[in-house]
């Protein structure tokens, strides 16, 4: 066996070592889909990234502290054909509704984004189950 080849199977060694690092998580694992949080509150941050993006929510409780939700959701293609991008969720600084499942350890602020409505009506809705793009935008 020649050097190249050698190389070539260290190469493919080290690769499929490193999948499980890299392999997707499960929602189910991760997410309680038996409960769900409202949220109100303000985009402050969206982290536009594979496998999912992120939106942060600054949801103000009854005393007026903010807390900064993390909210995982779709990855970018999905929202993408909706119509909805990252420049979209950080120009409107009105409040929003978000429904979301909680993390199902308990994590605090953490969830996955399932509804994203604001004020005039507009509804996008997401589901993790869906296979197909499943970011539809409805309108009351």
């Amino acid at each position: 066996m020649g050097a190249t080849n050698r190389l070539r199977w260290a190469a493919v060694a080290a690769l499929s070592c490193a999948l499980p690092t890299i392999a997707h998580h499960s929602f189910t694992a991760e997410f309680d889909s038996s409960k769900t949080v409202t949220l109100r509150g303000v985009v402050s941050k969206v982290d536009w990234i594979n496998p999912h993006i992120f939106v942060y929510l600054d949801v103000k409780d009854e005393t007026g502290k903010t807390t900064t939700w993390a909210l995982q959701s779709l990855p970018p293609l999905f929202f993408r054909g909706s119509g909805l991008t990252k420049d979209v969720l950080l120009s409107n600084k009105q409040e929003v509704t978000v429904t979301a499942n909680p993390a199902k350890d308990g994590t605090a602020a953490y969830g996955f984004m399932t509804k994203l409505s604001y004020p005039d009506g507009h509804v996008f809705s997401m589901s993790a189950q869906d296979a197909d793009p499943s970011l539809r935008k409805t309108q009351k």
